[in-house]
């Protein structure tokens, strides 16, 4: 009798932290539509949209220590927000006790969707952030680019 009180104790107990393990797995991707409310976390870097030659970005900001964060990156073929991987592994973190937290993540040229997903006990929140990664020669054009207003007022246009 003991025995078997015993091990309905310990299946019970495994159930629990299985469940606890299982119902705190990151999303496998979020919807295009993804909700942005929450009050979890403040993501200060990069800004809402941002353009940049360096194809390191930085994720910083604060929020409750011991909130998980994940990345997912948008992907128009599905019209959902796919994880971001690193060495195979889902891109995440856990912010620590000070409530700082920072990511370096590379992006390869082009425009990118971004979802910073947190999740804290039972609430979650998504920040979203737009980031286009062009080359260094595409800059210098940028920045070479100039319109002569004096010339265009003396034609008469």
């Amino acid at each position: 009798m003991l025995k078997k009180f015993i091990f309905t104790l310990i299946a019970a107990v495994s159930l629990v932290f299985l469940t606890f393990i299982v119902s705190s797995a990151a999303p496998a991707s979020l919807p295009a539509t993804v909700s942005t409310s929450g009050n979890i976390i403040t993501v200060t870097n990069p800004p809402s949209f941002s353009t940049t030659t360096n194809k390191g970005v930085v994720f910083c900001g604060y929020g409750e220590s011991g909130t998980k964060l994940y990345f997912y990156e948008y992907n128009s073929t599905t019209n959902t927000y796919k994880p971001i991987y690193e060495n195979g592994e889902h891109i995440s973190l856990t912010i620590n006790s000070s409530g700082v937290f920072w990511k370096k993540i590379n992006f390869n040229s082009g425009y990118h969707k971004v979802v910073v997903y947190a999740e804290s006990g039972s609430s979650t929140q998504s920040v979203k952030r737009e980031i286009n990664v062009i080359t260094s020669d595409i800059m210098d054009r940028i920045k070479g680019f100039s319109v002569n207003v004096n010339g265009i007022v003396k034609k008469g246009i």
